[in-house]
């Protein structure tokens, strides 16, 4: 992946585990070891990430995303990314070979990792079965996704606010911060979603 971002402020674009414990708490982080990362996964940088900085595994209770599965016993258990996404035939019964990982929920939407090219997209499991399984890229890369439940974390006292002012002024701060650091979140009908939510 690469070449969807602009460096906003001074948020890292591959961040260390110290700035993303500084916004999503102590011990946060999920870190498994190269035993604990399954041989589909062949991107090298999302491999890397994970076993030297980690992922936020936390529940961000103001958008509702939900990463707190990783932590479970075969929480990357690949999926069969041609048959969730409507691209393999219904009676092909070859054996998968493209690989996605559900890293993320929002209710009952995936945030998927690509196996192959490390990139991270929205996953509708009520389209499955008719092709419509498909909802666009959400993220670069899972670094960049890390940097963006950050800054959603680093604004949550202010989208909480009983202000309506400074709740609408940090929700368009926030979309701006975001957007500067990923362009995939300007038209991904999952963020687009969050903000309606947050709205």
């Amino acid at each position: 992946m690469g070449g969807h971002a602009v460096k906003s402020n001074d948020t890292p674009l591959i961040p260390d585990a110290g700035w993303l414990e500084e916004r999503l708490g102590e011990g946060s982080l999920w870190r498994p070891n190269e035993a604990g990362l399954p041989a589909e996964l062949t991107h090298a940088g999302s491999r890397e990430f994970l076993l030297t900085v980690g992922f936020p595994a936390v529940h961000l209770d103001v958008v509702e995303i939900d990463t707190r599965h990783l932590r479970d016993e075969n929480a990357l258990d690949p999926f069969d990314a041609d048959e969730i996404y409507g691209e393999r035939y219904p009676d092909d019964d070859s054996p998968p070979k493209n690989f996605c990982f559900s890293v993320a929920t929002c209710y009952d939407q995936h945030l998927m990792l690509g196996a192959a090219d490390g990139g991270i997209t929205q996953y509708d499991p009520n389209g499955w079965d008719h092709g419509a399984g498909w909802k666009g890229t959400a993220a670069d890369s899972l670094p960049r996704l890390a940097v963006l439940l950050g800054l959603i974390a680093e604004s949550g006292d202010a989208l909480e606010s009983p202000d309506d002012a400074v709740r609408a002024a940090a929700i368009t701060d926030l979309r701006e911060r975001m957007i500067g650091q990923d362009l995939y979140v300007d038209d991904s009908p999952f963020w687009d979603a969050i903000f309606e939510r947050l709205d």
